[in-house]
């Protein structure tokens, strides 16, 4: 029986050449997927302070319309935050400091309502 390090601390060479050019277009297709999904991302961002710039927190608290654009935020932050995730980048703190997610976005990260499925009858 033979054992085989694992692939961090294998030499990058020692991969088959085509390996090597599938795993750089696997890591282009990430980077290009997170880049798409941060500016999706930025324009909800915009949306919910473009709604929200007349309003005072607590009447914005009661507004439908802020309630949907912090879901679509909330929503668009989950997938950059999975996407991060997946090209080894798990620590978030200065992400969102650059990127200005206010704590309500954060706090209401996650899949929105109407992309929850239904319970099964």
């Amino acid at each position: 029986m033979s054992l085989r390090p694992p692939k961090r601390f294998s030499n990058s060479f020692d991969a088959d050449p085509i390996e090597r050019a599938l795993e750089h277009e696997v890591l282009a297709e990430k980077a290009s997927t997170l880049g798409r999904l941060q500016k999706r991302l930025e324009k909800a961002l915009a949306r919910l302070a473009d709604g929200t710039a007349d309003m005072a927190d607590e009447q914005a608290s009661h507004d439908p319309q802020y309630a949907r654009a912090l879901a679509e935020a909330g929503e668009a932050l989950w997938y950059v935050v999975i996407q991060r995730e997946l090209c080894g980048l798990r620590v978030n703190g200065a992400f969102y400091r650059d990127f200005q997610v206010p704590k309500a976005v954060i706090l209401a990260m996650g899949p929105t309502s109407a992309s929850k499925p239904r319970p099964v009858e």
